[in-house]
């Protein structure tokens, strides 16, 4: 028999096969998250010339989308982070007034301590239909924190603005009211999507993020 031949039809196939194949590809991606990142001039993509500078990137494990210098989103929810990158594995909590939370929080505030802390937002954006994470875990971040939650359940457009502070500069995320127009996924699923992002786990291990210049100093 030709090993590329189909033993059952197709159209059996196809029939008894519960799931659908965006279930397959989420699964066969380990099933988390991307996330989106503003990427900086000191970020080592950037640095290599392999990513833009000041672009929005969309990362997956080591790939790397360019969004572009703006980006139109969804804002969906939100939750507490804190992450310590210092180590082999990276620690993650979701849980305020926890000793590891704190912990990770007291750290944040030493320069190149590899801890970062802030709201981390559920996404969606449009132009690539993704879900994705958004983590303002810096101090010049932090400061756009609030505009982003302004935006709850509505849509909003990330820019970025230039800092400049004792001789530096860098450049961080900005977010404003979206003007533009675009599909919606459906209800149950961006539903679906908040449930599992709001559901907390500590001491979970995430891919180290590579923030560059932007640190917790800054």
């Amino acid at each position: 028999m030709d090993q590329d031949q189909a033993i059952i039809p197709t159209d059996v196939s196809s029939s008894v096969q519960k799931y659908d194949e965006q279930t397959f590809n989420d699964m066969s991606a380990g099933g988390s998250l991307p996330r989106v990142q503003l990427m900086i001039a000191s970020a080592s993509a950037c640095k290599s010339g392999e990513f833009p500078i000041n672009h929005y990137a969309l990362i997956k494990n080591q790939n790397k989308t360019d969004l572009g210098k703006e980006i139109d989103i969804i804002v969906i929810a939100w939750k507490p982070k804190a992450m310590d990158t210092s180590g082999d594995e990276v620690i993650v909590s979701h849980k305020p007034k926890t000793p590891l939370f704190d912990s990770i929080v007291a750290k944040s505030a030493i320069k190149d301590s590899g801890c970062m802390q802030g709201p981390e937002f559920l996404i969606y954006v449009p132009t690539v239909k993704k879900y994705a994470t958004f983590f303002l875990g810096t101090k010049s971040a932090r400061r756009e924190a609030s505009n982003v939650l302004g935006r709850l359940g509505k849509a909003a457009t990330l820019k970025s603005r230039n800092v400049q502070w004792k001789g530096f500069d860098w450049y961080a995320p900005v977010c404003i009211a979206c003007t533009g127009a675009f599909e919606l996924p459906a209800t149950e699923e961006i539903i679906a999507q908040a449930n599992k992002f709001n559901t907390d786990t500590d001491s979970e291990l995430e891919e180290a993020v590579a923030t560059g210049g932007d640190e917790q100093a800054r």
